[in-house]
C-alpha cells in the first residue's frame, strides 16, 4: 500500500489508507478534546499533511514505525486545532462538563493514547482478514471461547465441536491474528 502511495495517485492505495488509518485519528482526536466535527476535520488534514510529506520522502522505514510518525503528524494536527479552539471553549465543555484540566496531557499520555488507538486498529484489522481466511465455524468457535469468553462446555454445545477442536480453532486463529499483526506492522 506504501509503495502505491508513493509511485502513483492510485485512488485504491488512498481509500485504503485512508479507510485503515482515519478512524485512529479521529478517536485519538476525540481522546484529546476535540469534538465529534473537529476531530473529522483533524483527520482529513492530517491525511493530507502525511501523504504530502510522504510522497516527498520525509518517512523512512528504517527510522522508525509508521505508527511513530503518523502519530507525529496527527499530534502536531490536532494540538493546533485546539489551540485554534477560542479560550472559552478550552476553560469548560458544557456538553461533556470536560474541564480545561482533563483536556491537559503530558507527551507521555497522549503517546499511550496513540498507541492504544493505533493497537486497538491493528487487531480489528487482522480480525476482519482472520474472519475471511478461516471457516466461519472455526472463527465463531475462536470468537467464543477466546473473545466473548463463553465456557468451553457452551461453545461445544452451541457449534458441536469437541473440545479439542474448539482449542485447536483457537490457537490457528490466534497464531494467525499474530503473523497478520507482524505484517500489518
Amino acid at each position: 500500500m506504501l509503495n502505491d502511495l508513493k509511485s502513483s495517485n492510485d485512488m485504491l492505495a488512498w481509500d485504503t489508507f485512508f479507510n485503515y488509518f482515519r478512524p485512529v485519528v479521529v478517536h485519538f482526536a476525540k481522546q484529546l478534546g476535540l469534538t465529534a466535527a473537529d476531530a473529522e476535520d483533524a483527520a482529513q488534514e492530517t491525511m493530507v499533511e502525511f501523504l504530502k510529506a510522504f510522497k516527498n520522502g520525509k518517512y523512512d522505514r528504517k527510522k522508525g514505525r509508521l505508527s511513530s510518525w503518523l502519530f507525529g503528524v496527527a499530534k502536531r494536527v490536532i494540538l493546533n486545532f485546539r489551540n485554534r479552539q477560542p479560550l472559552e471553549h478550552l476553560i469548560a465543555d458544557k456538553t461533556t462538563g470536560t474541564s480545561f484540566w482533563e483536556l491537559v496531557q503530558d507527551d507521555s499520555s497522549i503517546g499511550r493514547t496513540w498507541e492504544s488507538e493505533w493497537r486497538q486498529m491493528v487487531l480489528t484489522k487482522c480480525l476482519e482478514k482472520a474472519r475471511q481466511e478461516f471457516a466461519p465455524k472455526i472463527f465463531k468457535a475462536f470468537e467464543l471461547y477466546a473473545l466473548s469468553e463463553v465456557p468451553i462446555g457452551d461453545v461445544c454445545r452451541q457449534l458441536k465441536m469437541s473440545r479439542n477442536a474448539v482449542y485447536i480453532a483457537k490457537y490457528r486463529v490466534l497464531s494467525r491474528l499474530r503473523v497478520l499483526g507482524q505484517q500489518f506492522e
